[in-house]
């Protein structure tokens, strides 16, 4: 190999390796998750319906989880965090159409209610 080529393999390695995430963080995002999974398990509790008057305030809590969850895993495992911001959008734009669907579902079955 020449020296050019060999230098530009290792620029390319150093430059893929910035963008992983080191095994730590990898560890503080699977705790997160875990915290937040339990969070929402915990919702199904029938201590946690009679501390919620309504059910909107249960709903709204479950879909911000849920989206959260959503978020930390694509910035994360999908390097949402490394891509151009007109794709970081289009995936904004898709969580809210699919929480619109969502939303629109549960209205249907009187969830709210």
């Amino acid at each position: 190999m020449t020296e050019t080529t060999e230098a530009a393999v290792e620029t390319h390695d150093e430059a893929h390796d910035d963008h992983h995430p080191s095994d730590w963080e990898y560890i503080k995002v699977a705790i997160i998750l875990a915290v937040v999974t339990a969070a929402e398990v915990a919702t199904y509790f029938e201590s946690v319906f009679t501390f919620f008057e309504t059910r909107w305030i249960l709903l709204t809590s479950l879909f911000t989880m849920m989206i959260f969850k959503g978020w930390l895993v694509a910035r994360v495992f999908m390097h949402l965090k490394q891509d151009k911001p007109v794709l970081q959008q289009s995936f904004f734009a898709g969580v809210l159409l699919a929480t619109a669907v969502y939303i629109v579902t549960l209205l249907a079955f009187n969830v709210f209610g």
